[in-house]
Parts: structure tokens; sequence; C-alpha cells
């Protein structure tokens, strides 16, 4: 018992020693902690080019005037989803239903495609949450394999 409360007192200030803070020195950030690159400052990428089926959404802000938006949309559970976000570090996230899409702002233009069996088509949330100031394009289309 004794050895065990030796050890516990020794690791104790050993962490004490370790939470000190030196005057007029601040901690740097480690490089390997940083997330975010630097914004991509180039012009948002034509997310049409990529559909090659029926374009069931286009939503495109060019000028970083709006950080949430939202609108229904009557769709499947079977559909492709391009996104592009510009001038912010940060993520985006699409939201379509109960899914969860989300996309690096510096990763440039990119796709996901989201399959669910039976393909029913029913009115759906789709909401966007941009970083402040990020331009940034979303395009929902649906493969013409899984139209009906």
């Amino acid at each position: 018992m004794r050895t065990y409360v030796v050890a516990v007192a020794v690791v104790s200030s050993l962490m004490a020693g370790c939470a000190m803070s030196f005057p007029g020195r601040q901690a740097e950030p480690s490089p390997r902690f940083v997330i975010d690159p630097r914004p991509v400052d180039r012009p948002l990428a034509d997310l049409a080019k990529s559909a090659k089926g029926k374009v069931l959404l286009r939503q495109v802000d060019e000028e970083g005037r709006s950080d949430r938006w939202s609108t229904k949309l009557r769709m499947g559970t079977s559909f492709r989803l391009e996104v592009d976000c510009v001038r912010a570090s940060g993520t985006i996230f699409v939201r379509v239903g109960e899914t969860q899409l989300p996309h690096q702002c510096s990763a440039g233009p990119g796709g996901v495609r989201v399959s669910t069996i039976p393909d029913d088509v029913a009115v759906r949330s789709v909401k966007v949450e941009a970083p402040k100031g990020a331009r940034w394009a979303v395009l929902i289309w649906k493969p013409p394999q899984s139209q009906h």
C-alpha cells in the first residue's frame, strides 16, 4: 500500500510540473494538428459537366452570401452529389434527408454516390451548411440506370 501511495505522489508531482506555464512564452500549435489548409482561391467548378443523368438540383452561391441554405426536393434514395467550395477553409455539409455528406473545401470538387434499394421517391429535405464566406456549388443528379 505504501508503494502505491508513493507512486501516486510521484506521478501527481510530475503531472503538475508538466502543467506549469512560463511567463512570456506561449505555446505554438503543432503542424500535425492543423486540419484545414489555406482556402483555395479559384473559380467554382462547373459541376453540371460531370452529370450523366437527370439533374435534380443545382444551387450555386458564387458570392458567398449564404452559409446555410435549404429546400425540399422530390427524389429517390439513389443519387449522385457533386460539391465544390472555395475561398474558405473548413467543411461544407450537405444533408439529404437523414444522410450527411461532408466535403472539405480545400479538397477541390468532389462527388459521392448514394444508393438505397428500393429507390423510393419522396419529398426530401436538402440542407447546406458552408463555412462563412465560402463560395459553393451543389449538384444532385440521378444516374440513367436508376431513373424511373
